[in-house]
Order: structure tokens, then C-alpha cells, then sequence
């Protein structure tokens, strides 16, 4: 029996809502991804608006947006390492944001194209 194997769950955006709200996310990125959270009103450059593609500088698929939780923004953001979190944990958290960039729940544009 590889027993452990089986005992993991596949990523999933639910998951990842509810890592995006445990992990402060939304204090930087606002409740809904549109970059306007209380501290990231604060910063710059802002934090990214989920909603535009174009924003992410490294990568839009789900490996880079994990890759980029994991490792943070250092040079030209502020967003910090999220190294406690596991792959799993942030590839959920990666198809959390790629939803917020897919859903038709807004009915406001990306901050960038007003």
C-alpha cells in the first residue's frame, strides 16, 4: 500500500477561496481580486487586479501563479513568500485567482481599463 498517495486531494478554486480569505490575500487584494484591499490601497506599485491577464508578469497558468505565491514578488511588488502553504494549498489558491480573472460576477472592468 503507497496509502499516502491516495489520501491526497486534488487542488480545487473552492479550496483555494478559502486559503485566499485564511491567508489574509484579501487585506492586499481585496475581497473579489481587484487589487483594492485596504493595505494595497497603500502600496506600490498596487497589488494585481485577478481580472486582468495582462497584469500577471509571471505567468497566468496554474503552476506559475503557485510558483509565484511560493516565492512572492521581491523586485518591483510587495507580495511576500507563502512558503507555509504546500503545492497543493497554492495550486488551489492558483485556480481561486483564475477564476476571479474568469467569473462574470463583476460587472466592473479591470481598474487598468477605465
Amino acid at each position: 500500500d503507497e496509502g499516502h498517495a491516495d489520501s491526497v486531494v486534488a487542488p480545487t478554486a473552492e479550496e483555494g477561496r478559502a486559503l485566499y480569505r485564511a491567508n489574509g490575500c484579501a487585506t492586499c487584494h481585496g475581497p473579489d481580486g481587484e487589487g483594492d484591499g485596504p493595505v494595497g490601497k497603500t502600496l506600490r506599485p498596487p497589488p494585481r487586479d485577478f481580472r486582468d491577464a495582462v497584469a500577471f508578469k509571471n505567468g497566468t497558468d496554474v503552476a506559475s501563479i503557485a510558483q509565484t505565491i511560493a516565492t512572492g514578488l521581491m523586485s518591483g511588488g510587495a507580495m511576500p513568500r507563502f512558503t507555509h502553504l504546500t503545492n497543493s494549498e497554492r495550486e488551489s489558491l492558483a485556480l481561486y485567482v483564475i477564476s476571479l480573472r474568469n467569473s462574470t460576477n463583476s460587472s466592473k472592468q479591470p481598474r487598468d481599463s477605465l
